[in-house]
């Protein structure tokens, strides 16, 4: 699914959201946004973390809101799948986010930005709307590029024939601009390479 959504991305399709490892400093990263709704979902977490000082203050409604579309379970269930994720990695979490409630709502709205990524990874179809997949608008260009030819399709996308196509591109283009530097008269044709596949 998120290989099939990158192929679609178009130059205006991504957005910035929240980053899952450094949430509290407010950094952000480049996601898909056409087809998704984890920009949105992510910044108004990160929304709700700059306004409130703890999952406790947030109001019952919102609460109930974000639990229902967001995370899909109660905050305290979150709370505790976070623990036994901790337990296991960095135990010292725990003891801080229990002596820190705004540090414990980070933990908790942290679980929704890791997790999205793994739902993009392993293609979890009930997840979809909140899928992260990290990219920026190159992705838009790279499809442009490769509408019409082979390589619009994901499945066609190798590392291998999109690696010789760059390359090619790249070493024609080169080879186009040096002639047209040395007074050749070249078409504009000579320097719109379409992917090809790999004879």
């Amino acid at each position: 699914d998120a290989r099939a959504m990158l192929a679609q991305v178009d130059i205006a399709d991504t957005a910035m959201a929240a980053a899952a490892d450094m949430f509290e400093l407010g950094v952000k990263v480049q996601v898909v946004k056409r087809g998704t709704m984890f920009a949105g979902r992510a910044n108004q977490l990160y929304a709700l973390y700059t306004q409130y000082e703890s999952l406790d203050a947030i109001p019952l409604e919102k609460r109930a809101q974000i639990e229902k579309s967001i995370f899909r379970a109660s905050l305290d269930e979150i709370w505790d799948e976070t623990c036994a994720f901790f337990e296991a990695r960095d135990p010292h979490e725990i003891a801080k986010a229990k002596a820190d409630p705004k540090h414990k709502m980070a933990l908790v709205f942290r679980w929704y930005l890791g997790k999205s990524v793994h739902w993009a990874i392993h293609g979890d179809a009930d997840r979809k709307a909140d899928y992260q997949i990290w990219c920026g608008p190159a992705q838009g260009s790279f499809n442009a590029w490769t509408q019409g030819t082979f390589l619009e399709r994901p499945e066609n996308r190798t590392v291998a024939q999109v690696g010789f196509n760059i390359l090619r591109g790249a070493a024609i283009g080169l080879r186009a601009q040096a002639l047209r530097m040395l007074g050749v008269d070249l078409p504009a044709a000579a320097f719109d390479q379409r992917p090809r596949p790999i004879a």
